[in-house]
């Protein structure tokens, strides 16, 4: 009875710091997004073409591109980012940048932004609400989570380097981890169908 009395509020703090923590993450996304775009407005084409790898910013390809092309394009650029957060999880001090990720993910969706609505106006907004958003929104929600588990497996790690007893299973420890990057790879696919979904029945209005 007394483990029941004394745990659960426990929990229900470490829920609430968990809550706080995935918070700041969507904070740092929403400050790249607002940085990129600011930056969008003022940026030209060419620069669009050669940041589209990583940030998905070529709107001319998107739209003709056909539905495989158009799924492994944005499945990849957010392997990317899924990648460097994985990564950085499994180092001791990976917790550290792993907000970096978030803020550069929500910096190429607003320099999208920015650079449609510079260049296209309101059609450029049509655009972005219709086929951009919804899917970008899944996979910046996505991101965001994995940095925050990446930032609390390293913060793991260094605890069984400089606590003199450690209780937690190391092995047991990298499993989770592991299997909580695969849910968010699954997620991350499921943004791109719906990202590729959207494109094919909505890019036919737009030709940029």
């Amino acid at each position: 009875m007394k483990k029941i009395i004394f745990s659960s509020p426990f929990k229900v703090r470490m829920r609430f710091k968990d809550s706080g923590v995935l918070l700041m993450f969507c904070i740092v996304l929403f400050t790249g997004i607002v940085c990129g775009a600011v930056s969008g407005r003022n940026a030209d084409s060419d620069m669009m073409k050669r940041l589209d790898f990583i940030f998905q910013t070529n709107y001319h390809v998107r739209c003709s591109q056909g539905i495989l092309s158009a799924f492994v394009s944005s499945f990849g650029s957010s392997v990317i980012f899924l990648t460097v957060i994985f990564l950085l999880g499994l180092s001791l001090w990976g917790g550290f940048l792993a907000w970096t990720v978030p803020f550069f993910k929500g910096y190429g969706y607003g320099l999208a932004t920015g650079y449609l609505y510079g260049a296209y106006g309101f059609y450029g907004v049509g655009y972005n609400l219709l086929i951009v958003l919804p899917g970008a929104f899944l996979s910046a929600l996505v991101i965001s989570w994995a940095a925050r588990e990446a930032m609390r497996n390293s913060a793991k790690l260094t605890g069984f380097f400089i606590k003199s007893e450690v209780h937690d299973d190391l092995k047991m420890q990298m499993g989770q981890y592991m299997k909580m990057m695969l849910l968010m790879l699954g997620a991350c696919a499921v943004s791109a169908v719906l990202d590729t979904v959207l494109g094919m029945c909505f890019s036919w209005i737009f030709k940029f």
